[in-house]
């Protein structure tokens, strides 16, 4: 405000001093006058109008003084006039052009930064398309990978496989597949089978459980969700008996985490596929009562044991054992003590053997036993063993103890006498090796039972 009026009291003083000025001066007042206009459009648009209204009166009066003085004083203001017109519109239109041109910049520089800020957009959006393309062709590998999981029917064959082929999928230290004992054998057996998954290969243990194993895995069995501890990653299988399997997996990235969830729901229904298929098999393959081979099953594994004897010249011996007395036994106290015995005597055959023997039952209360790479006196040692071991027993019979004997027979194979092996008939050298057992056996009770008879003695050395 106090511009305006600075402006405006240089206006009107300098009209009056022209007035009582010589002509020289109204002259020089004519040609600059109109300048002063310029202060004022600049500041504010209304004064301007109101200072030319004061500029052009003030022109009518210097004008009026000129024309004592001027013999053509209407050239002269008609010139001051156009003049004061032309600046009068040139500085309004003027700050019209400031006004657009500032606005102009405002959007220019406005557009400008959208642009900017669409083009980071663009590169984000298209760096997560990238990204987000990478994450869908790592998945349809895993699907292609979890679909191929579908043949494995043993873990051993699972672990490998899942090592294979995700080496190179995936960043991790180790992978580890634990497997609770079932429910019916957790109330004898509480080692967990372990298979490890590192770099160098896959290795299967069997070990308890840690103190913070065990907690940690209450913890996912009553929350049933995975677990993060000490840079592994844990995901729990369960079944209608609570938790059966977990697989772990270590030092994996966070960024594949994702993957890892979808590879594990694949193997929880894999674990538990090989799982039933385990349970089926082995209802076929072993005896429900005394869990040992069934005779069918046990005849192929003599077979191969059979095989592998011959290609390396090893011996292989076959042991039969009966429960003597066991039809009176069975008679006397029934069937459930009998079947008690029955599993009794099976547990202290196992017992007594390694764990590469096998142990089969091959009818009623007969056994059988195959044993790799054991010569005759090897083997008359472990028949002994066994004998002893069940005549010291004490056998449950209700509120009471009884003690039970057996009887067995031995065959050993003499591989090194088999001529053409790669050609020999197996069934047939298996047949005569549980024939002759059998027949050792017999003979073992006809000479008083609870005794180890040998089909043949081995040829003395000369």
């Amino acid at each position: 405000m106090r511009k305006r009026l600075l402006i405006l009291a240089i206006q009107v003083g300098l009209g009056i001093f022209i007035l009582r000025s010589s002509s020289g001066l109204i002259l020089v007042y004519y040609l600059l006058s109109p300048l002063l206009l310029l202060p004022a459009f600049y500041f504010h648009k209304e004064s301007a109008r109101i200072f030319l209204g004061i500029s052009l009166a003030l022109a009518v009066l210097v004008n009026g003084r000129f024309i004592l003085v001027d013999p053509c004083p209407i050239c002269l203001f008609s010139f001051w006039t156009f003049q004061t017109v032309f600046f009068a519109l040139l500085c309004f239109y003027s700050q019209e052009m400031k006004a657009v041109v500032r606005f102009a910049s405002a959007k220019k520089n406005e557009v400008h930064k959208n642009l900017e800020n669409l083009q980071t957009k663009f590169q984000t959006r298209l760096s997560s398309l990238k990204h987000l393309e990478l994450q869908v062709s790592s998945l349809m590998n895993l699907f292609e990978i979890a679909r191929d999981f579908s043949e494995c029917m043993d873990f051993t064959t699972l672990t490998e496989f899942l090592l294979k082929k995700l080496r190179n999928e995936l960043s991790f230290k180790r992978m580890r597949i634990f497997l609770m004992p079932s429910a019916a054998a957790s109330e004898k057996k509480t080692a967990v089978k372990i298979y490890e998954m590192v770099s160098e290969g896959v290795s299967e243990s069997e070990r308890e459980l840690s103190s913070d194993e065990r907690g940690d895995f209450e913890t996912m069995n009553s929350g049933r969700n995975m677990l993060k501890r000490d840079g592994s990653w844990f995901f729990p299988i369960f079944d209608a008996n609570g938790l059966s399997s977990v697989f772990a997996i270590e030092g994996v990235k966070d960024e594949d985490l994702a993957r890892v969830e979808v590879l594990s729901a694949y193997l929880v229904l894999l674990i538990k596929k090989i799982k039933l298929y385990e349970t089926v098999r082995e209802l076929a393959i072993v005896d429900e009562l005394t869990q040992v081979f069934v005779r069918q099953h046990f005849t192929e594994r003599l077979e191969e044991e059979v095989k592998r004897s011959l290609r390396f010249r090893l011996p292989l011996a076959v042991l039969m054992l009966d429960i003597d007395h066991f039809k009176r036994y069975n008679d006397e106290f029934g069937h459930l003590v009998g079947d008690a015995t029955l599993k009794d005597v099976s547990e202290l055959l196992k017992k007594n053997l390694r764990r590469v023997d096998l142990v089969g039952r091959y009818g009623g209360e007969e056994f059988v036993v195959a044993m790799p790479e054991t010569n005759l006196v090897n083997a008359a040692e472990a028949a002994e063993r066994i004998r002893s071991s069940i005549a010291r027993h004490d056998f449950q019979v209700y509120n009471d103890k009884t003690k039970v004997t057996v009887s067995q027979g031995i065959e050993v194979l003499d591989a090194e006498a088999v001529k053409d092996p790669e050609h020999a008939d197996v069934r047939a050298i298996v047949a005569d090796l549980i024939r002759n057992a059998d027949e050792a056996m017999y003979r073992a009770k006809e000479e008083g039972r609870n005794r180890v008879c040998v089909y043949k003695e081995p040829k003395k050395q000369s």
